[in-house]
């Protein structure tokens, strides 16, 4: 009898085991933050780090990995400060768990330039007096920029590197002080490099196309703005690099251009801004275009209404 007991037990449990839900692996790829210099010497290294992780978080495409571990795994593994040739992959030596991509990125300059308001100045002359010293009126811009470098840890490859530059205006000031937002200036520079980031992994696509012609975008806040304009190519190729290092992967022909009307938490809409001659296809990758084209769109569309 007690021998049943057990075995009538343990196939109840063994039931409950197959009808638990399972939670779903979360397989996003981990990034990490490798470096970050101040080379200014204002010390907002650390500032600029968390604004950046949060970015990347925002994105919804990564996780990231706590500091304290990464600092452990990149101790362990004594990598150099030029990057990351390492590998997950079975069979292959060197690799590094946990981390998909790092990385690495200096503040190299952080300037600001005042430029005279002639017409608040004047007016604050004639309804203060004379006293120049209180009456004269100004803008701060303040440019930070920044190089950046993401590194793939399964490859080593460099999958995005460019220099950050990043401007803002400051109110109008009149007889000394400053509005300038410090925060509000590395914010925008986060969220560029995150929206590189992701994009440079997971491009821009087209998700769908509606019956009434709206567009969806699989990319929503973060990665695009209203009224952004993008270019829609068809499927990409690879191509032999003549210096035999491997394979050049270059975008498909040129379908049309788009331009966001719409923009959500995990999606976008857009509309046609020039004509399709085969339709949009699903799957298409869009990308920004660039100043030149945005002014040659803005005459077509105003030509087409």
């Amino acid at each position: 009898m007690l021998r049943l007991f057990a075995a009538v037990s343990a196939l109840i449990a063994a039931c409950f085991a197959l009808g638990a839900p399972v939670a779903a692996q979360d397989t996003r790829p981990v990034v990490g933050i490798a470096q970050m210099e101040d080379l200014t010497g204002g010390n907002q290294d650390e500032n600029f780090i968390a604004m950046l992780e949060t970015a990347i978080i925002g994105s919804g495409k990564f996780r990231i990995i706590e500091r304290a571990r990464l600092a452990t795994l990149l101790e362990e593994q004594g990598l150099a400060n030029g990057g990351v040739v390492t590998t997950n992959r079975p069979g292959q030596t060197g690799g590094f768990e946990g981390v998909d991509y790092l990385i690495y990125g200096t503040i190299s300059s952080i300037s600001a330039t005042n430029k005279s308001n002639l017409g608040d100045t004047l007016l604050r002359g004639m309804l203060g007096g004379n006293n120049r010293s209180r009456s004269e009126c100004y803008n701060t811009n303040v440019r930070m920029e920044a190089d950046i470098r993401i590194t793939d840890t399964n490859t080593g490859e460099v999958r995005y590197a460019t220099r950050i530059s990043e401007e803002q205006k400051s109110a109008t000031v009149c007889g000394g002080g400053s509005q300038i937002d410090a925060a509000a200036l590395l914010r925008a520079s986060a969220d560029k490099i995150a929206t590189g980031l992701v994009t440079a992994i997971f491009p821009i696509q087209i998700a769908a196309v509606q019956g009434d012609g709206s567009i969806i975008l699989n990319f929503g806040e973060g990665a695009l703005r209203q009224d952004d304009y993008l270019m829609v190519y068809g499927e990409a190729s690879e191509i032999p690099d003549p210096s035999g290092t491997g394979m050049i992967k270059i975008d498909g022909q040129k379908l049309g251009a788009i331009q966001v009307t719409e923009v959500q938490s995990a999606f976008s809409r857009a509309v046609a801004v020039t004509e399709f001659a085969n339709g949009i296809p699903v799957g298409a990758i869009a990308r920004p275009v660039s100043d030149d084209d945005i002014d040659d769109l803005k005459r077509s569309k105003r030509r087409r209404r």
